[in-house]
């Protein structure tokens, strides 16, 4: 019998992330080369959304583009 894996797996796969920035929020829309995963809003905090992109998207290359990358703590997103 064929076991079918059940573990998320996007080891070497680009993850783009779009952020519109908000004072108390921010617009973040996810895209992979092949699927628009989402857009949803959350608060503008940096670790926040790097846990997200860790739980539904692991082993991915995150990517990412802001008004004002450093503000936003992107930077530092990407880098992980």
């Amino acid at each position: 019998m064929k076991t079918q894996a059940t573990e998320l797996d996007f080891s070497g796969q680009d993850i783009y992330v779009g952020l519109d920035v908000h004072l108390s929020s921010r617009a973040v829309s996810i895209y992979t080369a092949h699927l628009e995963h989402k857009t949803f809003r959350q608060d503008p905090d940096p670790v926040i959304l790097l846990r997200y992109l860790k739980r539904h998207f692991p082993g991915g290359r995150y990517h990412g583009s802001a008004g004002r990358p450093r503000r936003l703590g992107l930077r530092w997103l990407i880098a992980i």
